[in-house]
C-alpha cells in the first residue's frame, strides 16, 4: 500500500473526530462556498458542489447551514472571500508535501503553515518544487463494510475507474480528474455507497520511512497541518509499514 493511501486511512479516522468537534463543518462550508463561486449555485450543473453538499449531509450538517454557505458563494450573504492556494514543501525524511488550502487571507495562512512546518522539522518550498512528484486525480472513498472487495473491483472497473486500493476501513478508487463525477454517479447507480468524492493529488513515487523517530515526527507534522482551519488537505509521498504506523 502506497503512502497516499496510508495517510488517507489515517485522515479517514481523524475525520470522525473532526466531525465530533465541529471542525469538519467549517471545512465543508468553505468547500461549498468555493464550489459555488467556481461553478454556480445549481448542484445539478455543478458536480463539485453536488459532492460537497452530499458530504455535508453525511456529516449531518443542517440544511439551513448548507443554504447559507451557498448564498455566501453567490454573494447574497456577506462574508469571507475565499481562494484556493496550494503550498509545497518537505517534511522529515525528505517526504514531499502538497498542502491544499482555502483562505481569505493568504499572508496569514502562509505564516501559519510555515510555522507548523518549522516546528515539526519541515520546510516550505517554492511553487513547483515538489508538484512534479504528484499526479492530479479523482478520488472516491467507499466504506469497506458496505461491499465485498471482489464486487467493488468489478463495479469500479465497469464504472471506468483507473485504480483501486484497499485500506483498513475504506476502499480508495482513483479516476481521471475529468471523469470523477461520471464514475461516482455510475457507481452509485450500481448500488455502491460513496462516502466521499474529490479532485486531489496522488504521489507518482514514494519515499520510504523506516525509522520510528522520523515516522513519529512526520505523522505529527501532517496532523498539525490538517489541524489548521485554512488547510483543506495534505498529501504526502511517504511509504511506511502498517506496523510502524500502529507503533506511532
Amino acid at each position: 500500500m502506497a503512502g497516499h493511501s496510508h495517510w488517507a486511512q489515517i485522515k479517514h479516522k481523524k475525520a470522525k473526530l473532526d466531525a465530533q468537534r465541529g471542525k469538519l463543518f467549517s471545512k465543508i462550508i468553505r468547500e461549498i462556498t468555493v464550489a459555488v463561486r467556481q461553478g454556480g449555485p445549481n448542484p445539478e450543473n455543478n458536480p463539485r458542489l453536488r459532492a460537497a453538499i452530499e458530504h455535508a449531509k453525511r456529516a449531518n450538517m443542517p440544511s439551513e447551514t448548507i443554504e447559507r454557505a451557498i448564498k455566501k458563494g453567490t454573494g447574497e450573504l456577506g462574508g469571507e472571500n475565499y481562494e484556493e492556494v496550494i503550498y509545497e514543501g518537505y517534511g522529515p525524511g525528505g517526504v514531499a508535501l502538497m498542502i491544499l488550502a482555502t483562505t481569505d487571507n493568504r499572508n496569514r495562512t502562509t505564516s501559519e503553515i510555515r510555522h507548523v512546518l518549522s516546528k515539526h522539522g519541515g520546510n516550505l518550498g517554492s511553487s513547483g518544487c515538489v508538484a512534479f512528484l504528484f499526479d492530479r486525480v479523482g478520488l472516491i472513498e467507499v466504506p469497506r463494510e458496505s461491499i465485498s472487495e471482489e464486487e467493488l473491483y468489478e463495479k469500479a472497473i465497469e464504472a471506468g475507474a483507473e485504480d483501486v486500493q484497499v485500506g483498513e476501513e475504506i476502499y480508495l478508487i482513483y479516476t481521471l480528474p475529468e471523469e470523477l463525477y461520471q464514475v461516482k454517479e455510475k457507481l452509485q447507480s450500481m448500488g455502491v455507497l460513496v462516502e466521499k468524492a474529490e479532485i486531489t493529488y496522488k504521489p507518482n513515487s514514494t519515499v520510504p520511512v523506516n525509522d520510528p523517530e522520523t515516522a513519529k515526527k512526520l505523522l505529527k507534522l501532517l496532523e498539525a497541518l490538517e489541524e489548521l482551519e485554512d488547510v483543506k488537505e495534505v498529501i504526502a509521498n511517504f511509504d511506511m509499514a502498517e506496523e510502524l504506523i500502529k507503533q506511532v
